[in-house]
């Protein structure tokens, strides 16, 4: 087949190449990497990040008329409209399904069609504007999270606790998330997890759920491992739970990541997603499984029927995590060198080492998850080896970053 892919998710692409296909790619700019010029693909198109639909469309109309396309297929949300539209113009099929995106991805409208189905939820206030804010706040009560509607890797994410934790809370969220407006929850306290789903038609299979381990304050993450650590009658609960959930959304199709809080009254929701994780827990999810999920989201995204590829029971043969390494500091450092990678990555549990930041960034503070600098990916024969392997690795790990008069 010859596919059009729009957007990132690499391991994707390269499974349809190795399926034999033929890729396109689409890709805005700021997501470009150097390395798509010698990729998977037999042309690659770079827009700016501005460009509308229109004009994706355009082009792909164009390719169309010179050699046609069978399938259009992305990976990620924030392609999902120009996908659409691409479909739309070319008369050629995609799985994507932007209703369900739309009804996820707005996290208020996401609590109100849980509220819809009678699903245990959390309290929530929708909210525009400071004071409209401010009295969500006082309404839900701290402790309590205000967050954007519409973000992910934590971005704008914020704890109150108290009334003098408002104003630090509402510089973090940002001003311009609070004009748009923004979801006041209460805290959920418990143990955070997150269901890695496929969904087969309407019928979901529930292929491995993840421990997961975020900062209390910025929430941004700071490891998972599969499989997470769970008694047979909670994982049947929160398998349970996600099912339930993603019947009332109505997934089908298509691969899901939902996040949960395990709380002393059940599984809460957090989030979810009508796409693969990121932050390489699918890579744990093989490790531990066997099971490529990757491989299977490529099949399924030109139509394939993967529900004789999915084992009847899934078996976890071993334990995988990552941990990551998150120095924070001032910006006007820049990152020298990492030392120590040669070492880790001779370890013989350890199965990759992956720097996020290239000497010559400039170091930050870790707000969100893209400010993180490395990880380590370890295996081991249960959830607490795995886990403490790979904590121990990126603890070799030594972030050399000096003064430099160019630091922003």
């Amino acid at each position: 087949m010859r596919v059009l892919v729009i957007g990132t998710n690499r391991m994707c692409h390269e499974r349809l190449r190795d399926q034999g296909h033929e890729l396109v790619l689409f890709v805005p700019r700021s997501r470009a990497r150097r390395e798509d010029a010698t990729g998977p693909y037999a042309h690659v198109v770079v827009l700016g990040d501005g460009g509308g639909t229109g004009l994706w469309a355009d082009i792909a109309e164009a390719l169309h008329r010179s050699a046609p396309f069978d399938a259009v297929a992305a990976y990620n949300e924030h392609t999902y409209p120009l996908v659409q539209a691409v479909s739309e113009r070319l008369g050629v099929p995609s799985t994507v399904d932007l209703e369900l995106f739309e009804r996820v991805l707005d996290k208020s409208k996401m609590r109100d069609v849980l509220d819809k189905h009678a699903i245990p939820s959390c309290r929530h206030a929708f909210a525009r504007g400071r004071k409209a804010v401010l009295e969500a706040v006082a309404q839900i009560g701290p402790p309590c999270i205000v967050k954007p509607v519409d973000t992910e890797a934590s971005v704008g994410v914020a704890r109150v606790d108290a009334a003098e934790d408002i104003e630090a809370a509402l510089h973090r969220v940002g001003a311009e998330h609070i004009e748009r407006g923004v979801l006041v929850e209460e805290f959920l306290d418990g143990t955070e997890f997150s269901v890695e789903a496929l969904s087969v038609g309407s019928r979901h299979h529930i292929v491995a759920i993840t421990r997961k381990f975020t900062d209390e304050e910025t929430f941004v993450s700071r490891g998972h491992v599969v499989p997470a650590p769970l008694s047979p009658e909670e994982h049947a609960t929160v398998s349970a739970y996600v099912t339930r959930v993603l019947d009332a959304f109505g997934f089908h199709d298509c691969p899901s990541h939902t996040e949960v809080m395990l709380s002393d009254r059940g599984p809460r929701i957090i989030e979810m997603h009508n796409r693969v994780a990121g932050d390489a827990i699918m890579d744990l999810v093989h490790l531990s499984t066997g099971v490529d999920m990757y491989d299977l989201v490529a099949r399924q995204s030109i139509g394939e029927d993967i529900g004789a590829l999915l084992p009847g029971v899934i078996v976890h043969e071993r334990s995988a995590a990552a941990w990551y390494a998150d120095p924070s500091g001032s910006p006007t450092h820049i990152l020298v060198e990492v030392q120590g990678i040669d070492q880790v990555r001779e370890l013989p549990h350890v199965h990759a080492v992956t720097l996020l930041k290239e000497p010559g960034s400039p170091q930050s503070a870790v707000r969100q998850n893209f400010d993180r600098s490395g990880r380590v990916i370890a295996v081991g024969d249960s959830p607490r080896q795995a886990l403490s392997r790979a904590r121990e690795a990126i603890g070799k790990l030594r972030f050399v970053y000096a003064w430099s008069a160019s630091g922003v």
